[in-house]
């Protein structure tokens, strides 16, 4: 049960700090990129690199510490489903530039983040 608590606060300030995070970036930007689900995806897997490699480093990084921050909050943050339904919307609509470059920025920029965040936090 204390697992299940640990990840449902992680999951609830995660989720809220990706609406923000979206609201914020898409006031900002009006093209058929989805700017916002793009920062979160991304800084999320650069998230989750930090928090991985903290936890094979630190003996403070705990499991509940594990499940709040990676799973919690990591979890609710970055979006497969939003991303999902935007690429739909971007093909339906015909933007298939912004489709590429959505998908490409999305999938080699959370790999080789996720790789740094976990490469940085062995610097940490």
């Amino acid at each position: 049960m204390r697992t299940l608590i640990f990840i449902g606060i992680g999951g609830m300030i995660g989720s809220i700090a990706r609406y923000l995070t979206g609201q914020f970036f898409t006031r900002f930007f009006s093209d058929p990129l989805p700017v916002g689900t793009l920062v979160v995806n991304i800084a999320g897997t650069f998230l989750i690199g930090i928090i991985i490699g903290m936890g094979e480093r630190f003996r403070w990084f705990t499991e509940p510490w594990h499940f709040f921050l990676a799973v919690g909050f990591c979890g609710s943050f970055t979006t497969y489903s939003t991303f999902a339904f935007e690429n739909y919307t971007l093909i339906k609509q015909g933007h298939y530039t912004a489709l590429l470059l959505y998908v490409i920025i999305s999938l080699i920029a959370g790999v080789l983040l996720a790789w740094g965040g976990y490469v940085l936090s062995k610097w940490i």
